[in-house]
């Protein structure tokens, strides 16, 4: 019984730790110039759990260039999304 309770203990540590170190894909952001509010809160979830899992990968990556790639990634997310929330903001005002 207790070689059962450590395999399964170090199978989901293991498992655990080898999902944390799988690159997270970046989410799909909405057209701004069709989005709709559903879709742009949608949006802001999607980017937040992509950063969140992007903060596990850096936790464990060991190459400096994944390390440096995967903060890339996050800045041009994070950039890309700030942007088409000002744009859809000023859309929303216009209307």
């Amino acid at each position: 019984m207790k070689k059962l309770t450590a395999l399964m203990l170090a199978t989901t540590l293991y498992s655990g730790a080898t999902l944390a170190c799988t690159k997270p894909s970046a989410p799909v952001l909405p057209d701004v110039n069709t989005a709709v509010t559903a879709q742009m809160v949608k949006a802001k979830n999607e980017v937040k759990a992509y950063m969140a899992a992007a903060q596990d990968y850096l936790s464990c990556v060991k190459s400096t260039a994944d390390h440096n790639a995967m903060v890339d990634d996050m800045q041009k997310l994070a950039d890309s999304f700030n942007s088409i929330v000002r744009q859809y903001k000023a859309r929303m005002a216009a209307a």
